[in-house]
């Protein structure tokens, strides 16, 4: 079996007297350059003693994966990092080497030029694994209009042909809506991040109060609060929502929950006892937290292994990778935040 020498990008492009760009094309997609430069760099890699196809489809289980998730702004919780533990450890396990990258709108060309930049021997990327939106997605889209396998983990819809694993929290918010009208909650409210997701939700959780209360679920029925990122953000929505007098609230990510849980504290209200509070969403150590929150959260274990196994076929099936869309259900985790209403 061949071995790849560990030679630099910047040596074959050197020695084969082309750019650093046409030699990273050549070595990741052969049929992107001319036969003039292709020839160029397959002389310098015999002189630079490379021997094998650099340009074959490497294996999954020797290959380099990228995961990427957006980068956490200060005040906000990542509502994905025991995923990416998840994903880190298994493809440990699997002998995938993996490159974290948190995305960053201005930086999103850069990382993707770094991302595509391959060296023989050294740390080229196969795939990607893009873990949430904001500026992973506009990552995730740069990186598959230039070719690369990758597979997106998210919780919004978009028809940009790209395969994704599709956390529906829509369905979350409808499994949280009827638990706690089960508990007996009439006036439940909305905790939701003003981003591209929001809208979803918030039509979702409408219709999910119309057809469980038999409401009209207008705004006035089922309030909804849009809150920017971070805990403080979290504070606000909950008094507003405590001002329309609910006794219940479902929050939609973890810095929403943490402030509303500070909010109650200002106020001198206990939750669960005056206030119910349930997250769509994984909060991290929602089991230690007092109360322990109950949340409808996704078996992480089962996504990141679907993730890895459609990454390695995509992988293998260069350069036409069968296109993939999941749906992945959440469950609900009963722990001590949510209880039937009480007197306030």
């Amino acid at each position: 079996m061949s071995e790849h020498r560990h030679v630099g990008l910047a040596d074959i492009a050197a020695t084969a007297g082309v750019s650093k760009a046409t030699a990273s094309r050549a070595l990741r997609d052969h049929t992107s350059v001319s036969p003039t430069s292709l020839a160029k760099v397959r002389q310098a890699l015999a002189i630079l003693g490379v021997e094998g196809e650099p340009w074959e489809t490497p294996r999954a289980d020797t290959a380099t994966i990228a995961l990427i998730k957006p980068a956490v702004g200060s005040g906000n919780v990542d509502p994905y990092v025991r995923l990416s533990e998840i994903l880190t450890n298994r493809m440990f396990s699997s002998r995938i080497a993996v490159v974290h990258v948190e995305a960053q709108l201005e930086r999103v060309e850069a990382l993707a030029e770094s991302l595509l930049e391959t060296g023989v021997g050294g740390p080229s990327v196969a795939g990607a694994i893009v873990v949430g939106g904001g500026a992973a997605g506009v990552l995730a889209g740069v990186l598959d209009e230039r070719g690369l396998p990758l597979i997106r983990i998210s919780n919004a819809r978009h028809e940009d042909g790209i395969s994704r694993i599709y956390l529906d929290a829509t369905g979350g918010i409808d499994t949280a809506v009827q638990h706690l009208v089960h508990l007996g909650h009439r006036r439940i409210g909305l905790a939701v991040l003003a981003d591209s997701a929001a809208p979803a939700r918030i039509a979702g959780f409408r219709k999910s109060m119309a057809g469980v209360l038999h409401i009209p679920a207008t705004r006035d029925q089922a309030p909804v609060v849009e809150a920017a990122g971070g805990a403080m953000a979290g504070v606000a929505a909950a008094e507003e929502l405590l001002d329309m007098r609910c006794t219940a609230v479902i929050a939609c990510a973890p810095s929403l929950s943490f402030g509303i849980l500070e909010a109650a504290q200002r106020l001198r209200l206990e939750v669960p006892r005056d206030l119910s509070l349930l997250t769509v969403g994984d909060v991290p150590d929602a089991d230690v937290i007092a109360p322990p929150l109950s949340q409808v959260s996704y078996d992480w274990n089962t996504v990141a292994q679907s993730a890895i196994d459609e990454m390695r076929t995509m992988i293998e099936a260069r350069p036409e990778p069968a296109h993939i869309d999941y749906t992945v259900a959440p469950d609900l985790v009963l722990r001590a935040s949510a209880v039937p209403p009480q007197r306030r």
